[in-house]
């Protein structure tokens, strides 16, 4: 009989390395990573160490876990405990966003604004999403990436995160305001010397 190999983390990264050097649609490249994503959630593998499985009681954490060589991608890990979440924020890029364990809510906005005046944006709630266990969502700009996440429930939740590239500056939005500045989300597992 002949013996059945599981998709894994190494597999998932030989595939992001192929599709992002050969694709150059980027709706596409996101459906085809979307679909090797929910394969490598489905197959059960602890491929995240404990490092990248820890815990921020301040903030939620980021834990960079691959940039790939070329810099076409990076993988980063993400954990909510209870009640974390993210400002109203944007990523610059595209990217995908996989619930391994819990549960999160993603609110989705779109800019009103024509984004000619600097630093300001005005922006509206168009959906929010439950993303549960295996399910994947994006990010692609510059219409569908502005939104924020939040772990509503009462236990940690575990993500895994794909994008074009190594997010250590973007853009956070204030509704009230109508305003948006720099926002430098930090990985926890990694100095600032990168």
């Amino acid at each position: 009989m002949p013996e059945t190999t599981t998709y894994c983390f190494q597999d998932f990264i030989s595939d992001l390395e192929m599709i992002t050097s050969v694709e150059r649609d980027q709706a596409e490249m996101i459906r085809k990573i979307s679909r090797k994503m929910k394969l490598l959630i489905a197959s059960g593998e602890g491929f995240l160490t404990p490092k990248e499985r820890e815990e921020d009681p301040r903030h939620y954490a980021r834990h960079l876990v691959h940039i790939d060589r070329m810099r076409r991608f990076v993988v980063m890990s993400s954990v909510w405990r209870a009640g974390q979440g993210t400002p109203v924020h944007d990523h610059g890029t595209w990217g995908l966003m996989g619930v391994l364990e819990g549960e999160l809510k993603v609110t989705n906005y779109v800019r009103l604004d024509d984004r000619s005046k600097s630093g300001h944006a005005e922006l509206r709630e168009i959906n929010g999403l439950w993303s549960g266990p295996g399910s994947v969502s994006y990010v692609l700009p510059p219409h569908e990436e502005i939104h924020k996440v939040e772990n509503l429930g009462e236990k940690v939740t575990y993500g895994l995160h794909v994008y074009g590239r190594d997010i250590i500056e973007c853009n956070q939005y204030d509704l009230e305001k109508k305003t948006m500045r720099p926002y430098g989300p930090d990985y926890s597992n990694v100095g600032k010397d990168r």
